[in-house]
């Protein structure tokens, strides 16, 4: 893998003593210099969900666990995701576009079980996620674009309907005056109406890589509080655009821990 920063190698190290360390990962982390706390996590590490997050397959391999795919932009737009050592997202679109790009772990293809994973019993179950993120372009020239870069959440309810939950590592300015959300009041809702919530975790800086470890069980019952038959279809790097914009994002290490 590429471009690792200090913090992880130490993680490398660590490693074999933290996997004997079976009540809680989260109690082993790091912060980095920009205040972010990283989890320890690799393929190996216990309660690991997902088989490909450290891109390390073959590229027809990585194409089939990342599942790559766009949804609601036209011909008139461009986008590729490649798989090298890392995941990258580009995409460019036009004044009439909206829609987005996402790639990341899905149950089909991605858990190791096959199946979604419950995410209640008589209590919710934890979930943590972690990767590594760089924002190497987002071109929002005309500032009325409306760009939001997440790592995003599924979750099947009982009734079978999914709902979205969304944490936001870098936002367009207009992106953060949406009506539905709380930024504005001092809050860290982006925006919630229909079937999703997004809630605001950083502005990463363009063109370096940042490390986020998040409970995604915290994130989810806070957003639509955690009922039991709720099931956890995916998780993913999505790149969400309304408007022309040029956009470039890595993704790397993306790891997915169930804790029982």
């Amino acid at each position: 893998m590429q471009n690792r920063r200090a913090p992880f190698l130490i993680f490398l190290v660590m490693l074999p003593a933290l996997l004997m360390i079976n009540c809680s990962i989260s109690n082993q982390a790091t912060a980095d210099p920009e205040g972010h706390t990283q989890q320890i996590m690799s393929s190996e590490t216990l309660g690991v969900i997902n088989i490909d997050g450290d891109v390390s397959l073959t590229e027809e391999q990585n194409r089939i666990y990342w599942n790559p795919h766009s949804t609601g932009l036209t011909n008139a737009s461009i986008w590729t995701v490649t798989f090298k050592n890392e995941t990258e997202i580009s995409m460019k679109t036009t004044e009439t576009e909206a829609g987005h790009v996402a790639t990341g772990a899905w149950w089909t293809t991605s858990f190791k079980s096959n199946e979604k994973i419950q995410l209640y019993t008589s209590n919710p179950i934890r979930v943590l996620a972690s990767f590594r993120a760089n924002v190497a372009t987002a071109d929002c020239k005309l500032g009325h674009e409306w760009l939001r870069i997440a790592l995003a959440c599924a979750i099947q309810r009982a009734d079978g309907s999914v709902v979205y939950t969304e944490m936001d590592f870098w936002d367009s300015p207009n992106t953060l005056k949406s009506p539905n959300g709380n930024i504005g009041s001092g809050g860290n809702i982006v925006y919630r109406g229909g079937d999703v919530v997004e809630y605001k975790i950083d502005q990463a800086s363009l063109g370096e890589w940042t490390g986020y470890s998040l409970d995604l069980t915290e994130y989810i019952n806070s957003a639509w509080s955690l009922q039991p038959s709720d099931l956890l279809e995916s998780v993913y790097v999505v790149v969400e655009v309304i408007g022309g914009t040029t956009v470039t994002v890595k993704a790397d290490d993306l790891w997915i821990a169930r804790l029982d």
